[in-house]
């Protein structure tokens, strides 16, 4: 990585959600932001869909210090990574340092587990009873809205994966093209 460019760590897990990250991928390409894709381990991970990609560096071994934000894909099946002890302690770093922390779909889940959305309102794809379940999420903090975003945390319901591209994007300051993601044809 060069020492003067900044990056946006995206975090790739098995079965993570691809499509939740098709947009903003391409809000960070088209902004000019480069970005660097951390896995748990430096093994291939298969997204829900079937792409396999290789992790660039690990959570144990990214440069914190070159990363001024994160995105936490959702997954379709999280059972491998409830109470995972490593991805806590990575996210909380990561939340420590103050960088922008984007997490869409069933990852609040992720940042609730690693106790990141105490007193933070937040949104996420699980129901009420997944929450409820879950056992880690406030139901006061909860808005049931497309995309929330609250200090340096924005959280977003799968199906707003453009919205979320697009807050994301603004947070950073990139010039993009909205118009661009929307068909002009009817």
């Amino acid at each position: 990585m060069n020492s003067h460019q900044t990056y946006t760590g995206i975090l790739i897990y098995p079965r993570f959600s691809e499509y939740e990250l098709s947009v903003l991928i391409s809000v960070l390409q088209q902004g000019g932001k480069k970005t660097i894709y951390i896995g748990l381990d430096d093994q291939v991970v298969k997204g829900e869909a079937g792409l396999s990609c290789v992790p660039d560096t690990t959570i144990h071994e990214v440069d914190l210090a070159q990363i001024d934000s994160m995105v936490l894909p959702g997954v379709d099946d999280f059972k491998h990574l409830v109470q995972h002890k490593e991805l806590t302690a990575f996210l909380k770093k990561v939340y420590d340092q103050k960088r922008l922390i984007g997490a869409i779909s069933s990852a609040p889940y992720f940042l609730a587990m690693s106790d990141l959305l105490s007193h933070r309102k937040y949104t996420t794809g699980l129901t009420a009873e997944q929450r409820a379940f879950l056992g880690v999420f406030d139901e006061g903090d909860f808005a049931d809205s497309p995309v929330v975003t609250d200090h340096q945390i924005v959280t977003a319901k799968g199906s707003a994966f453009i919205e979320f591209a697009f807050t994301f994007g603004d947070l950073l300051g990139l010039d993009y093209k909205k118009e661009w993601y929307f068909s002009s044809e009817v």
